[in-house]
């Protein structure tokens, strides 16, 4: 019987473990929190997939080899080709086999979504109750498992050391419980499907130079594996093609992990009223630019992947929320979170956000007279319902933030890990997070490319590994 080691037990980890143990291997699923599922719990559960059973039952034609296209059309060629084709041409038979197993999507998916820039054709969905359909469909097949002797389970258990020969295999890896207890374990095939780093500041600069971290706390974001990783001389990159998703608000301006997204900035849902500005007080960018990359791309653009939302009384009343809350929520948010600024004035306004007075008083000038005359000659903005005139003025806070995390292991078309060298380590493989989001979205973020590959590649190792 093969044994395979597996680390982490998330949205990779455990479709790993049941397919492998589902083809006959013994699996040990080390997890380093106290249950498993990773990010599930908290996950959209997005995933974008050709030639599915649910667009069959729509009459929907779609094929992987169009998928593929249009990941590198709205990646511009930046992601990983080789392995965006993997994902691809296996994710239909990720989302039958999910089917399959008792995972709900709603009887409209698939959808074309307005998040990110968009497909051509209806291939994204996700379960009725996100990612905690996911996990609630796997739990039982896991508990199956290791009731039956074929998983065995850690949890509390991190990978401190993976050990490698003079031919650059693994040999052995030691975990360590949360009692201090050190083990080493060997295998026939071990799988890194560890979460990110984003909730580690000193990794994230290290990984992702020149760019500030601003991320929400989890903390199975640690970074931890990913250090292991590194110091078994495994190649990491893919950080230089960061880019900070949109919505997001500190909740301490002080701590760059106290993000949530927060905000709705998507035209197609939500025609902005509000105009946004840079540090030096100025706009930038369309705000209803139709394209999601644009958007990123300007934001990313600033300094400190920061900018302000600002709007006044008239807008605060008559617009459709821009808070991803109730209505009510943003006066609310106004009186208790310093994300979140009124004054009496422009002048006092620009105070707060720590803006050029001056140039912002011209910004909302100028705008202004953009409204009146229905055109926007700088930026080509179409939405403008009113002009910025009614006191008391708001600004929000925002910033591009990091979700998923940018960098991670180097893989093959077969996911083995590469070394620092870029030769294939044999028989090691990785999936999930910990490969870098960048591989499968290069300087985008691309619909269903974040869960979608995840899943299917601890699907597909899981179902080779186990059998040999």
């Amino acid at each position: 019987m093969r044994e395979i080691l597996i680390i982490g037990a998330g949205m990779a980890g455990l479709p790993c473990a049941i397919r492998a143990a589902d083809a006959g291997a013994h699996v040990t699923l080390i997890e380093a929190a106290g249950a498993v599922g990773g990010k599930l719990p908290r996950s959209s559960g997005q995933i974008s997939a050709a030639g599915t059973r649910l667009q069959a039952e729509k009459g929907i034609a779609d094929t992987p080899d169009e998928h593929f296209a249009e990941v590198m059309r709205i990646s511009h060629d930046t992601a990983d080709a080789a392995i965006v084709r993997v994902a691809v041409d296996h994710a239909a038979a990720t989302i039958d086999w999910l089917q399959d197993i008792g995972v709900p999507f709603a009887p409209e998916h698939p959808v074309i979504s307005y998040n990110h820039d968009v497909y051509r054709t209806r291939r994204y969905q996700w379960p009725v109750e996100k990612g905690k359909s996911i996990l609630a469909a796997l739990l039982p097949l896991l508990d199956a498992h290791i009731a039956a002797g074929r998983i065995d389970l850690r949890l509390n258990t991190e990978m401190t050391v993976i050990a490698r020969g003079d031919d650059g295999a693994v040999t052995a890896m030691t975990l360590r419980d949360d009692a201090g207890h050190e083990i080493t374990r060997t295998a026939d095939a071990y799988v890194l499907c560890a979460g990110g780093y984003t909730n580690d500041p000193d990794l994230f600069r290290a990984l992702t130079p020149n760019k500030p971290v601003y991320a929400a706390k989890i903390p199975i974001s640690s970074g931890k594996a990913l250090r292991v990783a590194r110091d078994a001389g495994l190649q990491i990159d893919g950080g230089n093609l960061y880019m900070g998703m949109l919505g997001g608000v500190l909740t301490d301006r002080d701590d760059p992990l106290s993000v949530t997204f927060a905000l709705n900035t998507v035209p197609q849902d939500r025609p902005p009223w509000e105009v946004w500005v840079n540090l030096s007080g100025e706009r930038f960018t369309r705000e209803d630019h139709p394209s999601a990359t644009h958007r990123e791309h300007a934001v990313n653009a600033q300094d400190a992947l920061t900018f302000f939302i600002v709007f006044d009384e008239g807008i605060r009343q008559n617009a459709p929320p821009i808070t991803m809350a109730k209505d009510t929520a943003l006066q609310q948010l106004i009186e208790s979170n310093p994300s979140y600024m009124q004054a009496d004035t422009i002048a006092a306004l620009a105070a707060q956000m720590g803006v050029p007075a001056d140039r912002l008083a011209n910004t909302i000038d100028h705008y202004n007279k953009v409204v009146a005359m229905g055109e926007d000659m700088a930026f080509g903005r179409e939405s403008l319902p009113r002009a910025l005139e009614s006191p008391p003025y708001y600004a929000i806070h925002s910033v591009a933030f990091a979700m998923p995390s940018p960098a991670g292991i180097a893989v093959d078309p077969e996911l083995h890990a590469r070394d620092s060298e870029g030769r294939v380590v044999p028989n090691l493989y990785a999936a999930g997070e910990i490969i870098g989001n960048t591989r499968l979205m290069g300087n985008a973020y691309i619909s269903g490319m974040g869960v979608g590959p995840t899943v299917t590649f601890g699907r597909i190792l899981g179902e080779r590994l186990g059998l040999g």
